[in-house]
């Protein structure tokens, strides 16, 4: 099982090389008595043939091998958010008949290395480029008109500043208030929004990071929010209602991303406050051995995690919430299936504290419900 898996994991100290993955994306939707149309946004057919895609990074590249519908390949385009978020459209025009099924697959190959950054010669946070703050604003999830007391976040944001202008040094005393104020839950099968986090005092990944980059914004740091899979051996299926997911080799995951100012032109960062090397579980709180560990110790710079999706600006919180209550009322049964498998070599070690890592394992699939929710976003560009 899974859980026994990761506690394998953790008892047998290893160092293993992985650096190219197979990942294969399987959907099935088991229709009700009602023919879907494959061109409305709002049906469940329409999310099917329209799939977020890994994108391609300076840190990674990703190849769709295939792409196929009941075991037929069809031809597809590459189609990007308003976010640079990249999907593709399934050239189908056929509607999906009551009581019938289908099952779209789609197979990536991934190459991940790991991001060398220098923490070297990190400017002010009067460095910032003004053009570049601007691609950052309060919108989306992090308007503060949405929060009940913004002048009480914005208070405890600039109190951590205090009086330190260097952007590294206010990016790690935000880390060490999180790790000394926030706890960390596994009751969320929705992402929160920072007022509720904020309020509470607490949340699962993607709640941390969305508030984190909420204070770094509020401060002038460029920050966003990114998810993608943890390569992580085992096997686990979650479910809800007429929503399941089996997921093999895969742990869903999400972290910040920081832009620090540098004389060379800046580094965009990784801080990762919930799944880092050294981490450990001390009353509800996730500790680190070391500040730095969330940032060169994080998933992505450390373990294998790849880059699927970017939340720079949209309020994915309500569209997450208002979609997942349409696939829940509709008559349609919705099945998910991801299995990443080793194909190459990287450096990885594996070693966690026991009950932190029981307690990550324990909601990482969640994240799965957060891409779900997000694939009928509209697009602004397209490649064909």
């Amino acid at each position: 099982m899974y859980l026994a898996a990761l506690v394998m994991l953790m008892m047998v100290s290893s160092s293993v090389s992985y650096t190219n993955y197979a990942y294969t994306l399987a959907i099935t939707l088991d229709n009700g008595p009602v023919e879907l149309p494959p061109d409305a946004p709002s049906s469940p057919l329409y999310s099917v043939l329209n799939q977020n895609v890994f994108k391609n990074t300076s840190y990674q590249t990703s190849s769709i091998v295939s792409v196929t519908l009941d075991g037929n390949p069809l031809g597809w385009h590459l189609t990007y958010d308003g976010e640079g978020n990249p999907w593709i459209s399934v050239h189908s025009s056929k509607p999906l008949p009551g009581n019938t099924g289908t099952t779209l697959e789609i197979a990536f190959l991934l190459n991940l290395t790991k991001p060398e950054i220098d923490l070297q010669g990190i400017g002010n946070i009067s460095d910032v480029p003004p053009d570049l703050l601007d691609d950052y604003p309060m919108v989306g999830v992090w308007n503060l008109s949405r929060v009940d007391n913004a002048s009480g976040m914005i208070d405890i944001a600039l109190s951590i500043k205090g009086e330190e202008e260097n952007a590294l040094s206010v990016v790690l005393s935000l880390i060490k208030w999180f790790e000394d104020n926030m706890v960390y839950s596994t009751n969320l099968t929705l992402p929160q929004s920072i007022n509720d986090t904020f309020v509470l005092k607490s949340g699962d990944c993607d709640d941390l990071s969305s508030l984190f980059v909420a204070f770094c914004r509020i401060l002038g740091i460029p920050a966003y929010y990114q998810i993608g899979p943890i390569f992580i051996p085992g096997s686990q299926q979650e479910s809800e209602g007429n929503l399941r997911f089996n997921l093999t080799n895969v742990g869903w995951h999400g972290w910040a991303m920081v832009y620090l100012p540098t004389s060379s032109g800046g580094e965009w960062i990784p801080v990762d406050l919930t799944y880092f090397k050294n981490a450990h579980f001390s009353d509800g709180h996730i500790k680190s051995m070391n500040l730095l560990d969330h940032i060169y110790g994080s998933a992505l710079l450390y373990y294998d995690a790849a880059a699927f999706l970017d939340v720079v600006t949209s309020d994915y919180v309500s569209e997450s919430a208002a979609l997942k209550e349409t696939i829940m009322n509709s008559d349609c049964h919705w099945t998910e299936t991801h299995i990443m498998t080793l194909e190459g070599s990287g450096n990885v070690d594996t070693a966690f504290d026991t009950a932190y890592l029981l307690l990550i394992a324990s909601i990482m699939s969640l994240l799965m419900l957060v891409n779900l929710l997000r694939r009928n976003r509209r697009s602004i560009h397209s490649i064909r």
